[in-house]
């Protein structure tokens, strides 16, 4: 049986190779699921929510280097909040493979407006763009998308600006729309929730859950984002008031 040391070892080699040769989008998107699994929560979508630390910016208080911080993900930091991770060992290269994604995501340029109005992107949310009637925050709107009561914790603002205009770019929250051919020719579209063996579980455009088994289904495909896109749709200064709203969304207020 390999060593804790072993798998380190390999993690790190993993990471060598990854430098060599660039992270691939699969790489890139299991990050985004760890990473929104198991860090947001303490060091925020942008990964600057503990003082002193900036994941995306390669800013550390002990790690110096990548290997570092792959040490870091793996044995934490006693004495502090960061625990030792349970994660397999080869995974941990693939946070950095998302956190390099968003290092290089500062480089994209932004059309909203330099500052927002929070009240004007609630108005926005709530009335004239009709947000709410797909999305919830702390329990009030739709329930055919994602609750969007996290949202300034979990993604930064490029990424909610991604999110409204280009809605196709990107699943931060982890579900993909799918559509779902029955053996009798008919079909069902919804977001995907989880799947095995036996089972797809997904939740349709009115909400419900629905819980398909294999053996009554043809084919399961990916299908356009129910989303449609606001580019176009709002102005540049829309744009940052809706954002400035999103962002203020952090769970329990």
């Amino acid at each position: 049986m390999l060593t804790k040391t072993a798998f380190i070892l390999l993690a790190l080699t993993s990471l060598a190779s990854a430098q060599d040769h660039s992270f691939t989008p699969v790489d890139i998107e299991e990050g985004r699921r760890i990473y929104r699994s198991d860090c947001t929560g303490c060091h925020g979508g942008e990964g600057a929510s503990v003082a002193g630390i900036d994941l995306v910016r390669a800013k550390y208080r002990l790690a110096t280097s990548d290997e570092d911080l792959v040490k870091t993900i793996l044995n934490g930091v006693p004495g502090t909040g960061m625990p030792a991770s349970v994660m397999p060992h080869s995974r941990a290269p693939m946070i950095l493979a998302y956190l390099r994604s968003l290092r290089d995501a500062k480089g994209q340029k932004s059309i909203a407006a330099p500052s927002g109005d929070p009240a004007r992107g609630k108005l926005l949310f709530e009335s004239r763009i009709g947000c709410a009637g797909c999305h919830r925050i702390r329990n009030e709107g739709g329930r055919s998308g994602p609750d969007l009561s996290d949202i300034g914790h979990l993604l930064n603002p490029m990424e909610i600006e991604t999110e409204i205009l280009d809605p196709d770019a990107q699943y931060p929250f982890g579900s993909r729309p799918v559509r779902v051919v029955l053996k009798g020719g008919s079909a069902l579209t919804g977001l995907l929730l989880n799947q095995d063996t036996y089972s797809v579980q997904l939740v349709d455009q009115e909400g419900s859950l629905r819980s398909l088994q294999r053996s009554e289904l043809n084919r399961v495909q990916s299908a356009p984002s129910w989303m449609p896109s606001y580019r176009g749709k709002v102005d540049a200064q829309e744009l940052a008031d809706l954002i400035a709203y999103l962002r203020r969304q952090k769970g329990t207020q």
